[in-house]
């Protein structure tokens, strides 16, 4: 009988694979050649000599599919912007830039996205005034900051990685009935006319989500779902209006932030069965803080109010990965070998909300390694190598 040997680029031995998707939770070995996953296997299960050029021992850690951030600031256009070269360290393998640059800028600033290592797509801002960083106030001239032609434009030429359209609304934002009206009126006329989603971004608005929702169909993102003023109605119950607008495929996104989720209303609504759609950090230089809103954080956040980490998991890789462009997920033979190893650390944790809330939960999420197409990006797990 030939002797076999099985001798990968990269071998993550001893740890506990999981993938909601595919239903897996138990302890698997990964193989990887260059960029793909080769071999997803039990220990002791492949006949043969098993060996890597590199080795990662994760015992007692948790292999799981590359961490996807559904909202982030990683391009220029806006003062807090999180460094891009920085994202490994979060565990994070491909995100979407969340409005960051705009139709006045974006065709000078795309070769950012072809040359970052990970998988980056992108929101343009509905106005062109976006990178004004506050000190002009956003929609105070709509029709002349909304150029639909330079934004259909752009769909046209960056097709491969543009998503959606980002809208602002919040008393800040869009203060009153009628600019608020004014602004989704013209975003949802600028999302048919490209065919993209809309992502928007909700921060206690001078409309109560019984008038706004109708703007929103299926496929758009209700961004900041858990803020104050959101979807909690005067008696402190979720609206039946967002239960139908969940219903009809609208998607609501935690997007944590570091202003943007209130503990009080998140135990609310989880206690009602309105679990987030998909689950984002908002990540920002803002947000770089362990106790806000780094994604495995906020991770942790929504298992102490009661999700499960298979659940949570699900909502920060699969589900927004279907929002993008060129991106696929899993541990699984032949997908990009893209993957995040978290240590769950269990015992009780001490979490604090936007509003200096505190609130205790049982699991602490620490990323430990990266790889995005089969190269480490980082790893602080003592190797074989």
């Amino acid at each position: 009988m030939a002797f076999i040997v099985h001798c990968y680029d990269l071998l993550i031995k001893n740890g506990t694979v999981v993938d909601p998707v595919l239903g897996l939770n138990k302890k698997m070995d990964v193989g990887i050649y260059a960029s793909r996953i080769a071999d997803v296997f039990e220990p002791g299960s492949l006949p043969g000599k098993i060996c890597g050029h590199k080795v990662i021992d994760a015992s007692g850690m948790y292999v799981v599919p590359g961490l996807v951030d559904g909202h982030v600031h990683v391009l220029p256009g806006l003062r807090f912007t999180y460094p891009i070269d920085e994202l490994w360290k979060r565990g994070i393998t491909a995100c979407i830039d969340m409005g960051s640059q705009t139709s006045a800028s974006f065709h000078r600033e795309r070769h950012l996205i072809d040359e970052a290592p990970c998988m980056v797509n992108a929101c343009l801002g509905l106005s062109n005034m976006a990178e004004t960083q506050g000190e002009i106030p956003r929609y105070a001239l709509l029709d002349q900051e909304v150029n639909l032609e330079k934004i259909q434009e752009l769909f046209e030429v960056h097709g491969d990685v543009l998503v959606g359209i980002k809208v602002f609304i919040g008393h800040a934002d869009s203060p009153g009935a009628e600019l608020t009206h004014a602004v989704m009126k013209k975003a949802r006329q600028v999302c048919d006319a490209v065919g993209c989603r809309m992502f928007v971004h909700v921060a206690n608005p001078d409309v109560p989500l019984p008038e706004l929702i109708d703007y929103f169909y299926p496929g758009d993102n209700f961004t900041h779902t858990y803020n104050k003023g959101n979807i909690l109605d005067q008696d402190g119950h979720v609206y039946k209006e967002a239960w139908e607008a969940k219903k009809r495929g609208v998607i609501f996104d935690s997007a944590r932030g570091s202003r943007n989720w209130s503990s009080e209303v998140a135990k609310a609504a989880f206690a009602e069965g309105f679990f987030p759609d998909v689950i984002t950090d908002d990540l920002t230089a803002l947000s770089n803080d362990p106790q806000t809103s780094r994604l495995t954080v906020h991770m942790g956040e929504c298992m102490a109010l009661g999700m499960s980490f298979e659940d949570v998991l699900l909502r920060t890789t699969s589900v927004p990965a279907s929002f993008m462009k060129g991106v696929e997920v899993g541990v699984k033979r032949g997908l990009p070998a893209s993957l995040t190893i978290l240590d769950l650390q269990q015992g009780p944790h001490d979490f604090t909300d936007a509003f200096g809330e505190h609130y205790e939960g049982q699991t602490n999420i620490i990323p430990k390694a990266t790889i995005i197409k089969g190269k480490i990006m980082y790893n602080t797990i003592v190797t074989d190598y």
